[in-house]
């Protein structure tokens, strides 16, 4: 794989506040900090609290795509654009990185009150370059907005769609930059065709990748299916990233709005799947995320009844196995004692046991 389908595009979709600034331009160099330069870093904080600020659950979301990608043996073709900050010595990927990294992070509101209270020495800069790269940098391709729960209804009625019948746990409306060029050729098809849309179930990690670049999932046909129920079947359990909110296992069906160009779009009857061989006849509009929590089986536990323990029934039963327990009581506290079976532990050894008989189990 070349190395440009790793490395961001800063020229289409960089940020303007950052493109201006000269020392922008190589941020790997901003790995180690620099004297010379503790404004770029402060100011990735800056923008990293105010991505947490403005919604905190779609830059959870996002990560856990992230995460899912990273977690994949096929990260190089599903994790783009690979963070810059984290490509090795030869210019390629360097995952173990990333997992380093990842397993630094807090949960994202930990993250954000400590921001909030200007500790930006708590985390190590890496961790600050991962979540700039993707909440930030990764953010002016794609973003993300969480829909309330009171607004899954009216996004139905006007997807025109029934109810599904596992209800999402979170919905994120997915707005791409028309700075994106997948973005301005889909923009174009849509003035000239007929826009449907379909849903597409797959597993978690191939989604980050069709959000960010806008390509094909593992770059084959995208198969869209005719319903939330029948897409969530074909989207598999995968478990989220450890600090999510939203949840420790997760599936997920993307909306996905199509052009019907019959050259690239084609509908099976028999079905109802439609399939589309061409990234910029599709764009995902909603994603709709199926969370399981481990959380609410928690409570019950911590609910049950104390253990309680007769003491009576205990001291009989003790005392009918009087024999075996003493035996056993012997050979464990023995086993201490040195090799040759002699020593200050082997009279140790029978002192305990002579006390155990005599006092406890009374033989």
């Amino acid at each position: 794989m070349k190395l440009v389908s790793y490395l961001e595009n800063s020229d289409g979709v960089g940020l303007p506040s950052l493109a201006s600034s000269p020392n922008h331009a190589n941020d790997s160099e901003f790995c180690v900090p620099r004297a010379a330069e503790p404004t770029t870093n402060l100011q990735q904080f800056y923008q990293v609290q105010e991505r947490l600020q403005t919604d905190l659950l779609a830059c959870d979301a996002r990560f856990s795509l992230f995460v899912a990608a990273a977690n994949s043996y096929m990260y190089e073709t599903l994790l783009r654009p690979f963070p810059k900050e984290f490509l090795d010595s030869n210019q390629r990927p360097d995952i173990n990185a990333i997992f380093d990294t990842v397993a630094d992070i807090d949960r994202l509101e930990t993250i954000l009150a400590q921001l909030l209270k200007s500790n930006y020495s708590r985390y190590h800069v890496k961790v600050m370059h991962l979540l700039h790269a993707v909440l930030v940098r990764h953010g002016e391709r794609v973003a993300l907005s969480t829909l309330r729960p009171c607004e899954f209804e009216d996004l139905y009625t006007h997807l025109q769609i029934g109810k599904p019948r596992m209800a999402p746990t979170q919905i994120f409306e997915v707005t791409p930059s028309l700075k994106c060029a997948h973005t301005k050729e889909y923009t174009s098809l849509r003035e000239q065709c007929p826009v449907r849309i379909g849903f597409y179930g797959a597993k978690l990690e191939q989604l980050y990748a069709m959000l960010t670049v806008g390509c094909l999932p593992m770059d084959k046909p995208l198969v869209l299916a005719r319903n939330v129920d029948e897409a969530l079947q074909l989207s598999p359990e995968s478990p989220g990233w450890g600090g999510s909110r939203c949840g420790a296992m997760l599936r997920c069906v993307a909306v996905v709005e199509y052009v019907v160009v019959p050259a690239h779009v084609s509908v099976d009857d028999d079905n109802g799947l439609v399939t589309v061989s061409e990234a910029s006849c599709m764009q995902i509009s909603y994603l709709m995320f199926f969370g399981k929590s481990f959380g609410k089986f928690e409570i019950p536990l911590m609910r049950q009844p104390k253990l309680t323990v007769n003491w009576n029934e205990t001291v009989k039963w003790m005392e009918d196995n009087k024999y075996a327990l003493s035996l056993g009581v012997y050979l464990m506290v023995l086993s201490l004692s040195s090799s040759n079976g002699r020593g200050i532990l082997h009279r140790f050894a029978c002192t305990g046991l002579h006390v155990l008989r005599k006092g406890f189990l009374k033989i």
